[in-house]
């Protein structure tokens, strides 16, 4: 019988302090380890990471970097406790603003098998609709409930690596990987499914837009208007827990399409700006 597979989360955190409980709680379940690595919060997210590391023993509280974000910043974790684990462990890249549908254990273990490198989710896009605007002068009566009951209409519109499997000898060198250690190519067959609450009040989605505005690596933002994050409700999947997702995969390629644009339009603005 092969041993049961570890995992080791990291989870970075910015100013995330009306979620971050939640997550956290909820990636215990099956988490042997969830290193927090704060990049500066303003909001008491510290202080709350700090008060459920002293109830949960899988939690860590890994240190603050006040520096420009970067997705290499996983790397220093990864580089300090990826010889605590096998070749056959793996690692969650987990968002203070996520929750995985389901135990991931048999889908991992299923990669094992398979040799994999990767594992992929579906990113079930969770938003702020007309009907949660409509309802908001109440809701903020309710703000202590987990939400993943108040943010309830979603679409599966993205898929990315959530899951990548540990190596003993080589170092992450971020230079040259700066998203996932380097080496890793196989993707598992099979796909989990995640939760991803991006945008969930309006005070919330405000900060979220100032801080993301004008950073090189979401350009895809856009308006910094809050009201443009209200999406119909009408359209959307209503979630249920314990009833599996409804995936239409023309949804991701059409938001694929918008991705490509986006990034090909601003490189050609570039390129006009510099033959001026």
């Amino acid at each position: 019988m092969p041993e049961p597979v570890k995992i080791y989360a990291i989870c970075l955190i910015k100013n995330e302090a009306d979620v971050i409980a939640d997550c956290l709680r909820h990636a215990v379940q099956f988490c042997d380890r969830i290193f927090v690595l704060d990049n500066g919060s303003t909001d008491g997210s510290w202080e709350i990471v700090h008060s459920l590391a002293s109830i949960h023993e899988q939690i860590v509280v890994e240190g603050q970097l006040k520096e420009t974000f970067r997705d290499g910043m996983r790397s220093i974790v990864y580089n300090r406790h990826h010889r605590e684990l096998s070749d056959h462990d793996w690692w969650l890249r987990l968002d203070a603003d996520e929750f995985l549908v389901g135990d991931p254990r048999p889908v991992l273990a299923k990669a094992n098998r398979e040799h994999a490198d990767f594992v992929t989710a579906w990113q079930l896009q969770f938003y702020y609709t007309d009907a949660d605007f409509r309802h908001w002068e109440t809701e903020k009566l309710s703000l202590d409930f987990p939400i993943t009951q108040r943010r309830r209409f979603y679409s599966i519109n993205w898929r990315e690596f959530r899951f990548f499997r540990n190596q003993r000898d080589p170092a992450w060198v971020e230079d040259q990987a700066p998203q996932w250690p380097n080496g890793l190519t196989r993707v598992c067959s099979e796909r989990i499914f995640n939760r991803h609450y991006s945008y969930r009040t309006p005070d919330q989605i405000k900060g979220k837009l100032k801080s993301l505005l004008g950073h090189a690596q979401f350009r895809h933002v856009g308006s910094g208007d809050w009201t443009s994050r209200i999406v119909p409700a009408k359209g959307l999947h209503f979630y249920h827990e314990g009833i599996p997702p409804r995936l239409n995969q023309f949804n991701y390629y059409r938001k694929r399409l918008r991705m490509v644009h986006i990034t090909l339009c601003g490189r050609l603005k570039r390129i006009l700006r510099r033959s001026r």
